[in-house]
């Protein structure tokens, strides 16, 4: 029988090359698969199975040991080393302590990829284009796991080799643990022998201080302590270039560093799918597993959401790719939110951080400190990204994780390429893949619902500060914008909340607030979804439900369903009247009265605000009181009394004036040039619709926008410049389909009779041309045309 065969023992082996030969193949790896893992040319690996040569001990038991999966097979390492030290004796000294040069041509080539090289054009020309460069020695490619930076390092190497006369030689450095052992390393990619009276350092820097020659140094980041040494090895060979890949920068003199993040994915609306390096990368490695995988649009649809959901990062779309054969694209879709389940057994030939997605990340978080691991796991617990202040409040403790170290920690861990800094934002997030890492990992520590409650109350402190400035002041946009940031965050506060109904109470003011936004930024679909889940799961008659009721109606008013919005607001009023809720009673009567000046019962919806306009100006409610101005305004003027009308809107024009409500601002200017537009003065309406229509694009309120936009096409219109009131129209129509929003019975048929009249002034061919571009401007072109 072999010894494959049958029971054998280390003592059977009589020679270092033999024994490695067996190992290998008991791993089931080839000489190219090993030499690999332990970064020798495989043409040296051959050399040692023949027992011409053997390893140094470190070499062998931090790369050889490993890869022949020998850590827990003591019998077996003791033969190994008791043999490789056999056979390095017999080998015969240099006859002089100085190391031979290297040979013209680098001993130790490149690894041969065997699959095709996909995207980084840029990257690649910008790191050539660096390397190249006289004064430019070292290079730190620096990103986060599985994003490509071997694969890069590679590629350009191959590329320069020709540009250096000794070639380009690839250091392995992922098996070395310890920063002493790296030049060791160095020595064994180069094939320099320490002599006895130099040392290792020494020995390589007089090999390659004649050689003009690039090393490729592959995973520095454990071993960071050793950079020191490589502007030793610099220092003296004045021709060699080296290109480091590492999770971090090594920080010393002299080094230009190369940030690579992942590849770049389609936005949900592209079209040139199949452009995009991401999308391009999944399809090519599904058809190296599935040579029939189908390339038509729906599949690179399907491909393209896949590579956004995993950050566009090239190892996990590899990983992902690979599974064609056992899942579909949408059962991928389905099974992301558990991605580490599954993206796992990539190609046996490559290290395995590189075969499992989780190992690529673990391997990373493994060379974190302890404090470091706390914050990163806890950060896990925000959507979308976070401030310093956020982190601050939310991650800390009193032990191991203390306030006035977090912005020192998150630094570290950007240094280290396991989050992202925005100093434009002046905001940190995580590629989704490590925050699921770190999700994980927290749970694991039973902190994920401390961290949760400590989220969701520093979130409804947030909006508690930012209720009051997007209503009102100079910085409204600013603080939208803002609370758009953290929207995610916010969404996240929301779905803890609905989780358990008992916690709607306390957080219906946070609640409230987050209508507001949803309103004012135009979330109207997402906004009535939320508010319907809430008025559903409290049923309570108390003032929080009278109050989420007021702001549910709100939402089913703007989308145009105004039966179910007046039941919303009637039962919140019946709540109010009950509870002797005054302000809740006003404010479902000024609802009310919205809901019936829509349906044209103008002296209804007169009679109920001017009894709400008392009630504004009795509590000094300057806030409110401009909405009901304007309300108020809009009801006299369908009734016929212009001066009311103006008297009001030049009322809510001073007030927000005053109190910085720019959202009622944008409002009243409007309005007002409505009253100009009864009286035919249509120069007068132009120009405040373009004073109210720049004042809702400052704030970001583009359902005002949209709105303007129509009243200054038939102002336009008026004004003999039909094409360009087409245009607007036109428009203004897009925008308000984006956002879900619709005309009242009243004005749609205004509108109505403005497309016709336009079609009959500019004919059939000119009326479509211009509707046409309408429908082609973005929401800043349009903007632009209407104040030209």
């Amino acid at each position: 029988m072999s010894k494959q065969q049958s029971i054998v023992e280390p003592s059977e082996f009589q020679t270092f090359g033999e024994l490695l030969r067996y190992l290998r193949e008991r791993a089931k790896l080839t000489q190219r698969g090993l030499a690999q893992q332990v970064g020798y040319h495989y043409s040296y690996l051959s050399r040692l199975e023949k027992n011409e040569r053997a390893p140094d001990e470190t070499v062998l038991r931090a790369r050889f040991i490993p890869a022949l999966k020998l850590q827990n097979e003591s019998l077996w390492v003791k033969r190994i080393t008791e043999l490789a030290r056999e056979t390095r004796p017999a080998e015969q000294p240099p006859a002089v302590p100085v190391p031979d040069p290297l040979p013209e041509t680098a001993f130790a080539r490149l690894p041969v990829p065997f699959t095709s090289f996909l995207g980084r054009a840029r990257e690649v020309e910008t790191l050539e284009r660096m390397l190249r460069q006289p004064d430019v020695r070292l290079v730190t490619l620096v990103g986060p796991p599985g994003v490509g930076k071997t694969r890069l390092a590679l590629h350009a190497a191959e590329r320069l080799a020709a540009d250096f006369e000794a070639g380009a030689v690839f250091v392995n450095l992922m098996p070395v643990l310890e920063a002493d052992q790296v030049i060791p390393a160095f020595a064994l990619a180069l094939d320099v022998r320490e002599t006895a009276r130099l040392s290792v350092l020494e020995s390589v820097s007089a090999a390659l201080k004649s050689k003009n020659l690039l090393i490729v140094a592959d995973n520095f980041e454990q071993v960071a302590e050793a950079g020191p040494q490589l502007l030793a090895l610099l220092g003296e060979a004045k021709n060699v270039k080296i290109l480091v890949t590492s999770r971090e920068a090594l920080r010393l003199r002299g080094e230009k560093e190369f940030p690579l993040v992942p590849l770049p994915v389609p936005g949900e609306t592209e079209t040139n799918l199949q452009d995009f390096p991401s999308v391009q990368l999944f399809l090519q490695r599904a058809r190296d597993v599935k040579p029939d995988f189908p390339q038509d649009d729906e599949t690179a649809s399907r491909a393209a959401e896949i590579c956004r959901r995993l950050d566009g990062l090239p190892l996990a779309i590899e990983l992902a790719a690979a599974r064609v054969g056992a899942l579909s694209l949408s059962a991928m879709l389905k099974q992301l939110h558990r991605r580490f389940d599954w993206l796992t057994y990539g190609k046996r030939d490559l290290p395995a951080w590189r075969q499992n997605l989780w190992d690529a990340v673990e391997w990373s978080y493994s060379l974190l400190d302890v404090q470091e691991r706390v914050l990163m796991n806890r950060l896990s617990v925000f959507s979308d990204g976070w401030t310093l202040e956020a982190a601050e409040a939310i991650c800390c403790d009193d032990t191991i994780c203390l306030a006035s170290d977090v912005l020192n920690l998150l630094m570290r861990l950007a240094d280290k390429s396991m989050i992202a800094a925005d100093t434009e934002q002046d905001r940190f997030h995580f590629l989704e893949s490590l925050r699921e890492f770190a999700h994980k990992k927290l749970n694991e520590e039973n902190a994920f619902e401390l961290m949760r409650q400590r989220h969701a109350q520093y979130f409804m402190n947030f909006m508690q500060v930012a209720s009051p400035n997007i209503k009102q002041g100079n910085d409204v946009a600013r603080w939208l914008d803002r609370v758009e940031a953290d929207h995610n965050n916010l969404r996240a506060v929301m779905t803890w909340i609905v989780e358990d109904p008992s916690r709607i109470p306390s957080a219906s003011e946070f609640i409230v607030d987050m209508g507001r936004f949803w309103y004012d930024r135009n979330h109207f679909t997402e906004g009535r979804r939320w508010l319907d889940q809430i008025v559903a799961a409290y049923s309570e008659p108390t003032a929080e439900r009278a109050n989420l009721l007021r702001t549910c109606g709100d939402f089913h008013r703007v989308q145009g369903d105004y039966a179910e919005a007046r039941l919303i607001e009637e039962e919140g009023l019946a709540v109010s009247k009950a509870l002797g809720y005054e302000r809740g009673m006003y404010q479902s009567m000024d609802a009310l009265a919205i809901l019936a000046g829509i349906q044209r019962d103008y002296a209804r919806a007169s009679e109920l605000l001017e009894q709400v306009l008392d009630y504004r100006r009795r509590t000094k409610d300057a806030l409110r009181l401009t909405a009901t101005l304007n309300n108020l305004a809009i009801a006299s003027r369908r009734l016929g009394n212009f001066e009311r009308a103006r008297e009001l809107y030049e009322e809510a024009i001073s007030v927000t004036r005053e109190n910085g409500n720019l959202m009622s601002l944008g409002h009243a200017l409007n309005g007002l040039s409505e009253v100009h537009t009864e009286s035919k003065d249509f120069a007068a309406a132009l120009e405040l619709q373009r004073q109210g229509l720049e004042v809702r694009r400052q704030i970001g309120d583009w359902k005002g926008v949209a709105f303007s936009l129509g009243s200054i096409a038939i102002s336009l219109h008026h004004l003999d410049k039909p094409a360009r009131a087409a245009q607007l129209e036109s428009a203004g129509i897009k925008l308000r389909g984006e956002l879900g929003v619709s005309f009242p019975a009243i004005a749609q048929a205004e509108h109505d009779e403005l497309a016709a009249s336009l079609r009959a002034k500019l004919g059939e061919a000119a009326f479509d041309e211009a509707w046409s571009r309408g429908q082609s401007l973005s929401r800043g072109q349009a903007v632009a045309l209407a104040t030209e």
